[in-house]
């Protein structure tokens, strides 16, 4: 329990009310507040006090809300009552903890199985009461009771915000998880790339993976026919909304969609601050649609990886990656990156000569690096990782003299000659050796340890694809 909710454990009652602070009170006696603080001594107004007044309801809620937030708990409405029974209108409010009251015991039914769900609640007094006033000429709300006594543990700030009261999706959160389910990322994958879009640490977003699935099920509960939710018309929705939100598409010649690429506002506004260097990571595919996606990134002055933009092709040929960089370059307003790192790929390497002649193309080491254990883990045996120790080594060098002669001893050392994975490593050393990129500006994404994070960030949003149980998950809008 954190310590500002420690000093906090305080109970405070109207005085002209002698009824007992239970919950289960039914009484309907009009209250008259007491105005002061009862000689309560506070540094500011964020702990509710006797006489406290609200314009609303709703603002006593939503105050009460956030004193509890910071500490520690959540609240829910509990109760309403009416001046002198029904139909003279609501003058009392109870708010309570969300662990107030006792769940009741269910009648059991042989036909129908109960789910075996243990219960949050158990009977923590704390609450907040207030009753409307006309004292002053004008409708308001008056807190006359305040209970912070609680019988169980408070939780700290990082444990707070998953209570279900603080967990929400905003209306532009659920456009774009929306369009990410037609595309056929699954849940686990959104979540990575909604994290990178809002640049939060993973696990930091205001609403959960069960809370995306839920969203997700009441949609297919709207639509029971089954019709799909378009993606362009997603994109068209989130354009209606957001005039900055970007998106480009082709169909083919029967009508159906062949290419898309989007990006966001925010990313729009980092790639003009952070878009001298990009990575363009082409090497995943997405299994609802057997689609590549690429994606976009580069790293802010924080050394922090940022996310540019999205995209998903029909095929891997000249033509889409042509596409793909021309709708690219006309989200960030004609602005090419200095350099661009991208995999081993002969038709990207076109495109990028075509469509950024005048941006400096490279090879990302850790897409190299990765398929390294195919390549030469059988070859090599025992002395794999003694090679992989010296191709870093050279890998860092600082000059072309240097990597010349220490990969010439590497391949005598090791006997490579004929190998030919060697062979093309080494004929596009100027595309990933940093002696020949010592010159060019990458934001430090050449190095080991700015290469990893890059990769990290990606795989964070990518890691369902490798993973089986997430993998066969793919969340479509039906």
């Amino acid at each position: 329990m954190s310590e500002e909710a420690g000093h906090m454990l305080l109970v405070y009652e109207d005085p002209s009310d002698h009824r007992s602070i239970s919950l289960d009170d039914t009484s309907s006696t009009e209250e008259s507040p007491d105005e002061t603080r009862l000689a309560l001594e506070i540094a500011n107004d964020a702990i509710p006090y006797i006489g406290q007044r609200f314009s609303t309801h709703d603002a006593a809620y939503e105050f009460y809300s956030e004193f509890a937030k910071r500490c520690g708990f959540s609240i829910r409405r509990h109760r309403t009552e009416g001046k002198d029974g029904v139909g003279k209108g609501l003058t009392r409010r109870y708010f309570v903890c969300h662990r107030a009251g006792n769940t009741p015991v269910k009648t059991s039914n042989e036909n129908k199985p109960q789910r075996n769900r243990k219960s949050s609640r158990c009977g923590c007094q704390a609450y907040m009461r207030i009753s409307k006033s006309t004292e002053l000429g004008v409708p308001e709300w008056l807190v006359t009771g305040f209970a912070n006594h609680h019988n169980h543990e408070l939780l700290e700030p990082n444990q707070v915000r998953f209570l279900p009261a603080y967990r929400t999706i905003s209306e532009s959160d659920k456009n774009r998880i929306l369009m990410f389910a037609k595309t056929g990322i699954s849940v686990q994958q959104m979540m990575r790339l909604l994290e990178l879009e809002k640049c939060v640490e993973p696990g930091y977003l205001p609403f959960t993976e069960k809370d995306v699935r839920n969203l997700l099920q009441s949609f297919r509960k709207v639509d029971p026919e089954g019709e799909s939710i378009d993606l362009l018309k997603m994109c068209r929705n989130i354009k209606d909304k957001d005039p900055n939100f970007k998106f480009e598409f082709t169909l083919d010649s029967n009508g159906r969609l062949e290419n898309i690429a989007w990006s966001y506002a925010s990313s729009i506004e980092s790639y003009e601050f952070f878009g001298d260097a990009v990575v363009f990571d082409t090497t995943h595919r997405l299994a609802a649609f057997d689609m590549p996606l690429g994606i976009w990134v580069g790293m802010n002055n924080y050394g922090m990886p940022c996310f540019f933009g999205c995209v998903l092709l029909r095929e891997e040929n000249l033509r889409s990656f042509s596409w793909a960089l021309k709708a690219f370059s006309g989200f960030m307003n004609g602005k090419a990156p200095q350099t661009i790192l991208t995999d081993q790929n002969m038709c990207l390497k076109e495109a990028i000569g075509m469509e950024m002649p005048t941006t400096k193309h490279a090879l990302c080491i850790w897409l190299i690096v990765a398929k390294f254990p195919s390549w030469f883990n059988a070859v090599l045996g025992e002395r794999y990782t003694d090679w992989k120790v010296e191709f870093y080594r050279l890998y860092n060098l600082e000059t072309i003299e240097d990597f010349e002669l220490g990969w010439r001893d590497m391949v005598n050392s090791f006997g490579l000659h004929t190998n030919r994975h060697i062979a093309s490593l080494y004929a596009l050393r100027t595309l990933w050796a940093l002696p020949y990129l010592r010159s060019h500006f990458f934001a430090g994404m050449t190095t080991p340890g700015q290469s990893k994070s890059i990769n990290a960030f990606i795989q964070r949003f990518l890691s369902a694809q490798t993973r089986l149980a997430h993998f066969v998950e793919q969340t479509l809008i039906l």
